[in-house]
């Protein structure tokens, strides 16, 4: 994993940084985080106290890249009403790699490095000696640097930059379709805290069992009541209404209660059929979520059980990859995560 050019950019950056900040680098390039979570909102905490004690700077660099895999994400950088935004995918970023070897043999093999050789590879060895521990920054490192980061997965800066992209739009209409168990839920929940935007599922308008008949049900996109969405959801947006509409009850498969939804400062809808050309271009964003076919299953197992897992392999999962493919729904997408 060894990364060159990333190293000569480190070294330019941090002209004096010393031994100890090049292997805390090199520690959190090759393991990640290395820190278990075991309570996410003590966690958020910790942060948002840190925060508190920088000056927000948004021409502050944001990300830097230490890996192929991995970047430091500069706390100065985050507008304060996105800073949870970005916790969830610190969160999601933290590995614990009891792996060190793959570190010994990077600090073994290093041939050039802007310190003295015999004092670097003194150095090495007493801290391979000393079974690699996790290190912190030097005081000089702290007093010329003011090191204020958290690591994320290279993966996660597309979700970064669509927050970014929402941020442009005045009065966004986000649409979010995409494969079963790829995280709709989860990303319209995150936005909707985010962006305090109110969020309709796609499974509040499921059929309902009159309308199950064979000839519907063998339709590419007809799993859903397109046409209620239509009349309730895209006509309100369209003429700038109150959204009101019943929610489908899987329990009795009939509508039950009421919602009205104020969609006058944007709207995000999340489920599959979203993107459904029936409802032409009513989202001012579209985006698609994807996930393989090996880590669908696990997550729908997971969420779902053993039961349900066949359900969805064996009915939902077909009618949802059908639908995205005659209606080229990934390509037709202006985001894909």
């Amino acid at each position: 994993m060894q990364n060159q050019e990333l190293w000569k950019q480190y070294f330019e950056k941090y002209p004096l940084g010393t031994m100890q900040d090049f292997i805390k680098y090199l520690y959190q390039a090759v393991l990640g985080s290395a820190h278990f979570v075991s309570n996410p909102e003590e966690n958020y905490q910790y942060l948002f106290k840190e925060y508190q004690t920088l000056e927000c700077d948004e021409n502050h660099e944001l990300i830097e890249e230490i890996s192929d895999d991995l970047v430091r994400v500069h706390l100065e950088a985050i507008p304060a009403k996105y800073l949870k935004y970005y916790h969830h995918f610190f969160l999601l970023s933290v590995d614990v790699d009891e792996d060190k070897q793959k570190l010994i043999d990077l600090l073994m093999n290093i041939a050039e490095v802007p310190f003295d050789k015999n004092e670097w590879k003194a150095y090495v060895s007493k801290y391979i000696q000393k079974g690699c521990p996790l290190v912190s920054h030097s005081d000089i490192f702290r007093e010329h640097y003011h090191p204020h980061y958290r690591l994320m997965k290279k993966k996660y800066i597309p979700y970064i930059k669509l927050l970014k992209r929402i941020e442009q739009i005045h009065c966004p209409i986000l649409a979010i379709d995409g494969n079963s168990a790829a995280g709709k839920s989860s990303l319209a929940e995150l936005l909707s805290e985010t962006l305090e935007l109110p969020v309709i599922s796609m499974d509040d308008f499921f059929l309902q069992a009159h309308q199950r008949t064979s000839h519907r049900l063998q339709e590419v996109g007809g799993n859903i009541d397109y046409e209620r969405f239509y009349h309730e959801v895209v006509q309100a947006i369209t003429n700038g209404t109150n959204i009101v509409y019943q929610v489908f009850d899987c329990s009795c498969m009939q509508l039950a209660e009421t919602k009205s939804i104020d969609c006058r400062k944007g709207l995000i809808i999340e489920g599959c059929y979203s993107h459904h050309p029936y409802f032409k271009e009513y989202a001012n964003l579209k985006v698609f979520m994807g996930i393989d076919k090996i880590q669908q299953k696990e997550r729908i197992l997971k969420r779902n059980g053993e039961k349900m897992l066949k359900r969805f392999v064996g009915d939902w999962i077909p009618k949802e990859d059908a639908y995205f493919e005659m209606y080229h729904i990934k390509e037709n997408a202006d985001v894909v995560l």
